[in-house]
């Protein structure tokens, strides 16, 4: 009989499926800034890079601690990219 397996492992795993999910997390924070930032700048305003890190650090906590969704999560974050670009006529 097949043995199920958990969400949790080895720390190193954990560590591994983080750093390989920062190569996604990273293009797709920096994406939702500048495309804010690029919004707000025909207002004059202006988010600092402080939330650019917020975002990235976001991110890598949602991969470290839900590994599993942690795909599906960064897919819906791009179809709503997608979305609001449609919107807003990128």
């Amino acid at each position: 009989m097949a043995r199920k397996r958990s969400q949790g492992g080895p720390i190193e795993t954990r560590l591994i499926g983080l750093f390989a999910s920062l190569f996604f997390s990273v293009p797709t924070a920096a994406f939702i800034w500048l495309g804010v930032n690029k919004q707000l700048a025909y207002s004059g305003g202006f988010l600092s890079s402080n939330y650019l890190f917020t975002c990235i650090i976001v991110l890598a906590v949602t991969a470290l601690i839900l590994p599993q969704l942690f795909p599906s999560i960064l897919g819906s974050i791009w179809r709503g990219i997608l979305k609001v670009e449609r919107w807003w006529g990128w």
